[in-house]
């Protein structure tokens, strides 16, 4: 994947249905870890190569996009 919108991801991630703890235990991450992430508070600036492989694992298994389309954007 080109790029990897973090938080938007996540975001994405737990309206598939997946909680914070779970993505945690997939990325080998806390909860909190992921809840900063997803807040995009902490770890998107310079995220390691396991966050964003683990992210575009995970987001092709849901079917989650990783980057807003531009219609969802504001204008």
């Amino acid at each position: 994947m080109d790029n990897l919108n973090i938080p938007f991801t996540l975001k994405g991630l737990r309206r598939a249905g997946l909680t914070q703890t779970q993505i945690g235990r997939e990325l080998g991450l806390s909860q909190t870890s992921v809840s900063d992430m997803e807040a995009g508070k902490a770890g998107i600036k310079r995220p390691s190569y396991q966050v964003i492989s683990g992210l575009e694992r995970l987001a092709k298994e849901h079917d989650v996009p990783t980057i807003p389309s531009p219609e969802s954007q504001p204008q």
